[in-house]
């Protein structure tokens, strides 16, 4: 069976990843209400699992059931990982091996597989080179489950080296003997088995001193390591503290960096505007630039909304952008309010224009003159609006004179018909 890295995030939806012992993806999968057995059952399907991994030290409650009931090793990082360190983890396996991760559960679990075999992966290429430099064949895999377990390299392979076989004795015909050389016999080879396990004690008892001697030498190796491993813990925990920090301050930095960014934009748009609106003030001290305060729609609702927002006043140029309701009694009402001129976007009732020719307010097509609007306001040169109101009033004095000259014409006319 293939040796497996298993790594699992507990939650409420549980996810799961699976890394052959050399790092090659078998299965990433996440699931709502997974159960043990249900975990268990797929995770004994893909293979023999030799590490069980999670991302978080000490290890979850689920974690380390699993690790029991599979009779693997328990791996958890020194330092817990980090959100920014598990996206790193995996996302850049996904994109390397064109693999789409669907949520957080199977991000965690992912990282935590690749942390896991990151950690042993030395020790793999360590076996590896021990292997080709031996010149044995082991199955690879095999030996490594095996030193990830706590065996040494050299015994691992001698316990997977095939044992040579013993030669089977050829079979002896024996003659008949009488029951005295029978027991004779049976006493000599009694005798001969007793020596052998005597030999056999002695050994046991030798091979069992240098095993106790041997773990007194491992268990003091053991304190020193977990010693080495304290020692190198805080020097990584400073480093991890001081890497977080200053990438916390670049962070920060790149963010202030882009609000200044925005002010500066934002300011300088402001400076236009104010520059557009000094301008147009100026213009408008000047009496060169006019406004003119726009009237959304032609009705009574329309000029009293008008009047409230734009406070239009006696002598104010004003636009209809919708002439099209307006009557009568809207043009009086509109007219006492002491306007100067009317601009219209839109064609106006006979009623309404007669009423504003009543009170000489001239109505300029809003198509006649160059409308600029500015911060949503409407404005016009005061040169084009006059020389606008003047060219409307030539045509209104032509056209009366044209008025007068056809009904002398036809006064004469009937005057001659008249005459005898």
């Amino acid at each position: 069976m293939r040796k497996l890295i298993t790594a699992i995030d507990p939650g409420i939806t549980c996810g799961a990843a699976v890394l052959t012992i050399d790092g090659n993806l078998v299965f990433v999968g996440s699931k709502r209400g997974w159960t043990h057995q249900d975990l268990l059952q797929t995770i004994l399907d893909l293979g023999e699992t030799v590490v069980v991994a999670g991302d978080v030290s000490p290890a979850p409650e689920l974690v380390e059931k699993v690790s029991k009931s599979l009779n693997a090793v328990l791996f958890t990082p020194i330092i817990p990982l980090s959100a920014s360190e598990k996206q790193h983890l995996a996302r850049t396996y996904a994109e390397q091996h064109e693999l789409k991760l669907r949520n957080n559960h199977e991000v965690d679990a992912l990282a935590a597989a690749l942390k896991a075999h990151q950690h042993y992966k030395n020790k793999f290429e360590q076996i590896e080179a021990h292997v080709k430099k031996a010149g044995v064949q082991v199955s690879m895999d095999e030996l490594k489950a095996m030193v990830v377990r706590g065996y040494s390299i050299d015994r691992a392979i001698r316990f997977l080296l095939p044992k040579p076989k013993a030669a089977e004795p050829k079979p002896i015909m024996k003659p008949r003997t009488l029951q005295e050389e029978q027991l004779r016999d049976l006493v000599k080879k009694l005798k001969a088995r007793v020596l052998q396990e005597r030999e056999k004690s002695e050994r046991f008892k030798t091979l069992n001193e240098e095993l106790r001697l041997q773990i007194e030498a491992l268990k003091q190796e053991i304190s020193t390591l977990q010693q080495k491993i304290e020692e190198t813990k805080s020097e990584q925990m400073t480093q991890i503290q001081r890497e977080r920090e200053y990438q916390r301050l670049l962070d920060e930095i790149n963010i202030l960096k882009e609000r200044l960014s925005s002010t500066l934009s934002q300011l300088e748009e402001y400076k236009q505007r104010f520059d557009t609106l000094k301008r147009v003030r100026e213009l408008e001290s000047k009496g060169e630039l006019i406004l003119l305060k726009p009237i959304e729609t032609f009705t009574k609702e329309g000029l009293e909304k008008a009047f409230k927002l734009y406070e239009i006043k006696p002598k104010d140029s004003v636009i209809l952008l919708d002439a099209s309701g307006g009557g009568a009694t809207t043009a009086e009402m509109l007219a006492k309010r002491g306007v100067r001129i009317i601009v219209t976007r839109t064609s106006m009732a006979h009623h309404a224009r007669e009423t504003f020719t009543k009170h000489e307010i001239p109505i300029v097509p809003a198509d006649k003159i160059e409308i600029e609007w500015i911060e949503g306001y409407p404005y016009a040169q005061a040169s084009n609006l006059q020389k606008a109101v003047e060219e409307l009033r030539k045509a209104e004095r032509d056209k009366t004179l044209e008025k007068l000259e056809t009904i002398v014409e036809e006064y004469r006319k009937e005057r001659e018909e008249r005459a005898p």
